[in-house]
């Protein structure tokens, strides 16, 4: 329908929309929340300003009064909403969440919570054409994972050291990370290390984690690799530079990064490892943020670094912790 523009609007706003409430209902279903997502608007709307006759809800939702009274009838029968008469005037009436309505809002909240910020990064599109954002949001939303990511972010993580099976995730995630920071300054040394990490870090007395959240309920199961974070000791082994440390997009302001970290610095110090460095980008002001409130600071580079993209470096003297 894309080639078609504008022409086909309405027909890719309600494909969107149907394969949007697809999704919620499949997040709804993992999580056992027992309504449709297609009563979300008025639920929430009840539960925000309480008692509403049918013309209310329709007028406020800006959806037809025939539309709004088949679908509360349902409800009714669901035992979602309950029907009260006026006691001023018996021929008025409104409808009321029912407590298991109220239960069941309860219980979504969390999975609203993540399904809200999903769709707000799938929707920050810096576009000021439409139809090209609906073409960025559809590609987004119609990969099939919008119901995955929010499942995933509902699931607790744990860092663990890395493992065979995750080296393609290791690769994927920070290829991913290149891509959009740094898309012409992705060099052979990154890849050998993202490749081979087992040969490149490890076997050089170095240590590769990954923060992996389980999911138990999930579509697919298993559990899959949300963040990494690398240590390469210098080859006199006082110093170690921290590599690699990405977490994948649709899982950010979990606390993901600044639990990695602090897994490496503690680790790092019972190495009796004496200093750590990094090397980052002026550009990228959350990283150094990060590693600044970790008592990370930055200092004058000491040698020309191998990256083009590097132009901030940084040292954190473990023995002052001590």
């Amino acid at each position: 329908m894309e080639q078609f523009g504008v022409l086909t609007l309405g027909s890719r706003l309600k494909r969107l929309s149907d394969y949007l409430f697809v999704q919620v209902q499949e997040i709804y279903g993992q999580c056992a929340v027992p309504i449709s997502a297609t009563y979300f608007p008025t639920l929430r709307l009840l539960q925000k300003v309480g008692g509403l006759s049918v013309i209310e809800i329709a007028e406020q939702l800006n959806i037809s009064h025939p539309a709004v009274s088949k679908q509360t009838n349902k409800m009714i029968k669901e035992g979602l909403l309950i029907k009260k008469q006026d006691e001023q005037d018996q021929r008025r009436s409104s409808l009321h969440l029912s407590d298991v309505a109220i239960n069941a809002l309860m219980q979504a909240e969390p999975v609203l919570k993540e399904l809200k910020w999903v769709i707000e990064k799938m929707t920050n599109v810096a576009n000021t054409n439409f139809m090209d954002a609906l073409d960025k949001l559809e590609q987004q939303a119609f990969d099939g994972s919008l119901s995955a990511k929010v499942l995933d972010r509902l699931q607790t993580y744990k860092i663990v050291p890395l493992q065979k099976e995750h080296g393609e995730a290791f690769f994927e995630l920070n290829f991913a990370w290149l891509e959009k920071y740094f898309p012409n300054q992705i060099m052979d040394y990154d890849l050998s290390l993202l490749r081979s990490p087992q040969e490149n870090i490890i076997e050089k007395g170095g240590c590769v984690w990954v923060a992996v959240c389980e999911q138990p309920n999930a579509v697919g199961g298993g559990a899959k690799v949300v963040g990494t974070i690398a240590l390469l000791p210098s080859p006199k082994g006082n110093t170690a530079e921290i590599l690699k440390l990405c977490v994948a997009e649709y899982f950010q302001e979990k606390g993901v990064a600044q639990a990695l970290l602090s897994h490496l610095i503690h680790c790092t110090e019972q190495q009796g490892i004496g200093c750590l460095t990094l090397e980052t980008a002026f550009c990228l002001s959350s990283a150094q943020s990060l590693y600044e409130k970790n008592g990370f600071v930055e200092k004058a580079m000491p040698k020309d670094s191998i990256y083009e993209r590097s132009d901030v470096y940084m040292e954190k003297n473990l023995r002052s912790n001590t």
